[in-house]
């Protein structure tokens, strides 16, 4: 096999889509659902991957159903603020990932560095020491190295995600949710240092259920024990799930009113409805930061840090 840019994207379409991914689970009644985190735990061991090798990643994670990728995006470029450059002297970081779906032009837009998509020679790169592992894993098991030895279309992406931030040696990972979050195969994060939760309506109800109640279920799939978590004011019936599942989990969550601040900046995201979205993503980077023991200005959130401010403005998601 060529081992070209067009060439990964070409192998990249014969595994199975997210669609007939869907309609399987559909049609097993929502039991393959089940299996979803444990297989995706075994795909990351083929490669080469236990859980805890993801724990240097530091990651973000976030679901929801409205925002997710907005506030991924303004949490990403808040955070860009901190890597080096001419108004960063002292940088905390060197490489901020951003993981999210879908693409609106091309595949590489899912795994960025510094906001940026992987380059096609990165995406061929770590696409296929991705491909190959799984392939060298399957013929030591004596199994077939056809497309049954790789996951699904997104579980690939995911697997090969991860396998790009640890070579390319990312200090903080944003990590967005696919479908829900309890069974979504990016829930193999075992210690993020926040996590949040967007807006939540109906959605996916093949996988989630027809309800709120369902939904917020599984979006609080994500919260970690003893691991801060944040989320914007619900509907009634999903904040009293998303309360209950914070309690069972030994989480402290927080509930992030939009910030007045906001109404003095000029988002780079300018849609009213982003003020809650930029709000949150303001309290995951912040809770982010003090995981690290980075100090933050007195009276925040009142009184925001100068690269909150130009992540907030510079912050580009287009199509959104």
């Amino acid at each position: 096999m060529a081992r070209t840019y067009g060439d990964a994207v070409a192998a990249l379409n014969t595994l199975q889509t997210n669609a007939a991914t869907i309609d399987a689970v559909r049609k097993a009644g929502r039991n393959m659902n089940l299996q979803s985190v444990p297989e995706m735990i075994e795909w990351c061991r083929r490669v080469g991957y236990e859980l805890a090798d993801f724990d240097n990643l530091r990651p973000i994670h976030i679901a929801g159903t409205k925002g997710k990728g907005s506030t991924s995006a303004f949490v990403s470029s808040i955070l860009t603020q901190y890597t080096p450059s001419p108004s960063q002297p002292n940088p905390l970081f060197n490489k901020i990932g951003l993981y999210t779906s879908p693409h609106l032009r091309f595949v590489r837009e899912r795994i960025r560095i510094n906001n940026e998509p992987l380059s096609e020679e990165l995406f061929a790169k770590y696409f296929f020491e991705t491909w190959d592992k799984l392939e060298e894993s399957a013929q030591a098991r004596g199994e077939p190295t056809d497309q049954t030895a790789k996951p699904s279309y997104f579980r690939f992406l995911t697997v090969m995600a991860f396998h790009a931030y640890k070579r390319e040696g990312v200090d903080t990972a944003i990590i967005e949710c696919g479908v829900g979050g309890e069974y979504d195969c990016t829930n193999v994060i075992p210690h993020p240092s926040v996590t949040g939760i967007t807006s939540l309506g109906i959605d996916h109800v093949q996988l989630l259920g027809s309800t709120i109640e369902e939904i917020a279920w599984h979006k609080a799939g994500i919260m970690k024990e003893c691991t801060p978590a944040y989320t914007v004011p619900q509907p009634r019936a999903a904040q009293d799930v998303l309360e209950r599942r914070a309690v069972e989990k030994s989480v402290h969550l927080s509930t992030v009113q939009n910030n007045p601040v906001l109404q003095k900046i000029k988002l780079g995201l300018s849609a009213p409805f982003q003020h809650s979205n930029a709000s949150l993503a303001i309290m995951l980077a912040s809770a982010h930061l003090q995981s690290l023991s980075y100090p933050l200005p007195s009276l925040f959130p009142s009184n925001l840090p100068q690269e909150f401010i130009r992540g907030l403005e510079q912050v580009r998601w287009p199509g959104r």
